[in-house]
């Protein structure tokens, strides 16, 4: 009965666990230092977005 039990939780314990971007195939970042990487997600789930002031003079 052990055994099936710590297969149950092993199971589950991989359910939680997220994707890399990468492994889903995300959008590739264009621009910036990360640019050719793959978009990371916010806590959410949602793809992060740049910053609005990017590129912009001080």
């Amino acid at each position: 009965m052990s055994l099936l039990s710590d297969i149950l939780k092993n199971l589950g314990s991989d359910v939680n666990k997220s994707k890399s971007p990468r492994d889903t195939h995300g959008p590739i970042v264009k621009t910036g230092p990360t640019a050719g990487q793959n978009r990371s997600r916010n806590k959410d789930g949602a793809w992060r977005k740049k910053r609005s002031d990017a590129g912009k003079k001080r």
